[in-house]
């Protein structure tokens, strides 16, 4: 038997797919322009298109930082107490970018996924 509301999240995939494409697309548009140049509009498009591309990228970034958290407390475990294995995974997972800015949009600013290794 069907769900009768079997078809809001094909629609709700749908338009979230939709406005992502179109930011995107509003994007490379915009970043044509000289900085000095760009208004008000291109600001709220570079805002939105941010927002919009920080909510996959934060959750697979979440994800990660999670699994290595747990990864490096497996790793304490294993290794008998020693952080060193801990901090190599850790710094990684841990650090890096987790909100994609208009900065990173208009390629002012590098987005790192993961951290710097210790250098020990």
């Amino acid at each position: 038997m069907a769900q009768p509301n079997s078809r809001r999240p094909r629609r709700l995939s749908r338009i979230t797919l939709c406005v992502v494409l179109l930011v995107l697309g509003c994007q490379a548009t915009l970043s044509v322009r000289p900085t000095a140049a760009a208004g008000f509009g291109s600001e709220a498009i570079q805002g939105l298109g941010s927002y919009f591309l920080t909510l996959p990228y934060g959750g697979i970034k979440m994800a990660v930082a999670v699994l290595g958290t747990v990864a490096g407390g497996m790793g304490v475990t294993f290794t008998g107490g020693e952080k060193v294995t801990s901090e190599k995974i850790w710094s990684p997972a841990l650090g890096g970018e987790y909100v994609v800015t208009p900065a990173h949009l208009r390629g002012e600013k590098d987005l790192h996924f993961f951290g710097n290794t210790p250098a020990k």
